[in-house]
């Protein structure tokens, strides 16, 4: 088993299905998980995760609610 430390723009490919990496960062995750491998995310992942998930899609965010974000943050960490 390897560890491996997931880097905020991949988190944020797998949850931004309109992204053209979308595909991409997903099958990565999923292979690593699938081998047996732990990825971990750290709190500068968690922050930089947060600040791009809040803020508004017109200064290049996710425009999500902090509901929604602290959901996908959870989803994540389990």
């Amino acid at each position: 088993m390897t560890t491996y430390l997931l880097d905020t723009n991949v988190w944020l490919r797998t949850v931004q299905r309109e992204s053209p990496q979308h595909s991409l960062a997903v099958e990565a995750l999923a292979t690593l998980l699938m081998q047996g491998d732990e990825v971990c995310i750290t709190a500068q992942n968690v922050i930089e995760f947060w600040s791009v998930a809040t803020r508004p899609v017109a200064a290049n965010g996710l425009g999500w609610s902090v509901e929604v974000a602290r959901q996908e943050i959870d989803r994540l960490q389990t």
